[in-house]
């Protein structure tokens, strides 16, 4: 089987990477095309070790909840001693999932700027365009999603 990130949904990009990741190597990728792959069932890989995913946070066979960094341990990795008197505490809002559910801002102007809120807490200003019709701007530092209202 192949190593690495498995996502539930077969993407343009994830063929690409895996044609040019066969053409590198000798015959490791023969014969794996993205329909042989387990991309629509529940089973994904984080850095090897195999990962169920749940409601919450991506849950490890071992029983332990990955990180938003993808961070997981084997039953037997010494790295695990850190938690034998004590919860492994995982915050299962990762940020991304967060600002994925923010509903997309609707602004009258063609070019929009976001600081991110502001002050100590927010980000240098950016500029957004709005140009096209069907565009949605989206934020480089914070994740949010801004669209031009139209006046008729």
């Amino acid at each position: 089987m192949v190593e690495g990130i498995f996502f539930p949904f077969r993407s343009v990009k994830f063929g690409l990477l895996l044609s040019s990741i066969s053409r590198r190597s000798s015959n490791c990728f023969s014969g794996i095309t993205l329909n042989s792959l387990p991309l629509a069932g529940c089973e994904w890989r984080y850095f090897g070790a195999a990962v169920r995913k749940n409601s919450g946070a991506p849950v490890s066979e071992s029983g332990e909840k990955v990180t938003h960094t993808g961070q997981v341990f084997d039953r037997n990795d010494y790295r695990k001693v850190r938690f034998v008197a004590r919860q492994k505490e995982i915050n299962e809002q990762f940020a991304i999932n967060l600002i994925a559910e923010q509903p997309v801002t609707e602004v009258s102007s063609r070019v929009i700027s976001c600081d991110g809120g502001g002050g100590a807490l927010g980000h240098p200003k950016v500029y957004i365009n709005l140009d096209k019709d069907s565009k949605t701007g989206t934020c480089g530092y914070c994740g949010l999603r801004f669209k031009q209202k139209h006046h008729h």
